[in-house]
């Protein structure tokens, strides 16, 4: 049954590795020499005097001039590349750069070049040993137009994306996309299928400790809830994705008896790595866009402007939480936590109102995002807007130099109060 249970870790697992730069390139680089192989073993399909009648006698040089293309276009993408990750890197914050480096059409593109440059590589030295024949070079004319056609879209592509790769708005939009998919994620399962863990597990469950540190990126439910029906157990998850795991603090507790096989196996659920992932951990990517505004917050920068524009991306990301999220329990054996909205906006607007203590547009974003957020799910929302909004308003009157200032945000202020009492007496 955890065997069965661990084809999503599997899943979660090959999801990261297709996101990396090497695995797309190396997979163009095999179809290039695929393509190149096909028309050697085609060769006998093909009249020999098709040849001559559409010049596929000039293959050989027409090869000549994509190999020597793709390999510099190749090396001055990455170079591209490696500056997108230094300006976003410097411009924004260093854990956004993963995304940049993820993005699809970038690999595709890098993937294309590479691809093209191994099959004219392979076609040519196929051609001086004479391996194709006349057959072989109609088919191996006709599928270098193709490869010019591809590596024509692909630079068309790539002119368009340099446009605005790295640039902090792109890099914004990015995190936003990766954030709001994650949320959305876990919206529809906020328990990630288990039963809603509300207080302290039962006196009598055992601690279970990871052998490591790590963030917890993934937990694999399905294979937890067959572990628990195959022995028996009830787990209380006490590290959801986004967690740092720590062989001092248990990742479960677990109601029932178990021995060092099967606790390896529970172990092996939670995948733990260096840094937080975006995938199952929306409070990270809120995170992210709170170190972009307090990049942009800094003396150095000086741009509130974009920390406003943060702030109205994470009100985007926030919108679909609009009611009490419901309990959908798929795996009955299985404890979690859910999404916790107080500590979801107070660890990224915090530290935004710290930065930004004394400009008073920062503190009016803010006023005006908590306002919305309470008339948008007062059930959810109440709690955390009412003393985030009294931070800010402390916050204000201590470093905002300018009374008018002081007493706009005063003003927005004493507004969402007078709608948060409404909401409390109807409720």
């Amino acid at each position: 049954m955890a065997e069965h249970g661990s084809v999503g870790r599997i899943r979660f697992q090959l999801r990261q590795l297709l996101r990396k730069l090497w695995v797309r390139v190396s997979c163009f680089a095999a179809l290039g020499f695929g393509t190149a192989i096909a028309g050697w073993a085609l060769r006998g399909a093909i009249p020999d005097d098709l040849a001559g009648w559409i010049g596929a006698d000039a293959i050989g040089t027409i090869l000549q001039i994509i190999a020597s293309s793709m390999l510099t276009v190749t090396t001055f993408s990455l170079s591209i590349l490696t500056a997108a990750y230094a300006t976003a890197s410097s411009g924004t914050t260093p854990r956004s750069v993963r995304l940049i480096a993820q993005d699809g059409v970038s690999q595709t593109v890098l993937a294309t070049f590479i691809g093209a440059f191994v099959f004219s590589l392979v076609g040519l030295i196929m051609l001086q040993t004479e391996l194709y024949g006349e057959g072989g070079r109609v088919i191996l004319f006709l599928v270098t137009l193709f490869v010019i056609l591809v590596v024509i879209v692909s630079l068309l592509r790539w002119i368009d994306r340099l446009a605005t790769l790295g640039l902090v708005g792109d890099t914004v939009t990015r995190v936003e996309e990766a954030t709001a998919t994650a949320l959305e994620r876990r919206l529809k399962s906020p328990w990630m299928g288990a039963n809603p863990l509300r207080g302290a597990p039962p006196p009598e469950a055992a601690a279970l400790h990871p052998d490591r540190v790590g963030h917890v990126q993934n937990c694999d439910m399905q294979a937890l809830s067959d572990l628990a029906e195959e022995h028996d157990l009830r787990i209380y998850l006490a590290a959801i994705p986004g967690d740092l795991a720590h062989p001092a603090q248990p990742v479960c507790h677990v109601v029932g008896r178990i021995d060092d096989a099967v606790a390896g196996d529970l172990r092996d659920c939670f995948t733990l790595a260096a840094e937080r992932s975006f995938d199952q951990d929306p409070g990270f990517g809120f995170r992210v866009l709170s170190e972009v505004a307090q990049r942009a917050l800094s003396p150095a920068v000086n741009d509130p402007g974009t920390a406003e524009v943060v702030l109205t991306r994470m009100l985007r990301i926030l919108s679909p939480w609009t009611g009490q999220v419901r309990p959908d329990v798929s795996f009955p054996r299985l404890y979690s936590p859910g999404l916790d909205p107080a500590a979801l906006l107070g660890d990224s607007l915090r530290p935004i109102m710290r930065d930004g203590a004394g400009v008073a547009q920062v503190h009016l974003a803010i006023q005006r995002m908590l306002h919305l957020l309470l008339l948008q799910n007062p059930e959810v929302f109440a709690g955390p807007v009412r003393d985030l909004a009294a931070e800010s308003l402390l916050l204000a009157d201590a470093h905002v130099a300018l009374d008018s200032e002081k007493a706009r945000i005063r003003e927005l202020s004493d507004q969402m109060m007078h709608d948060l009492e409404l909401v409390v007496v109807t409720g």
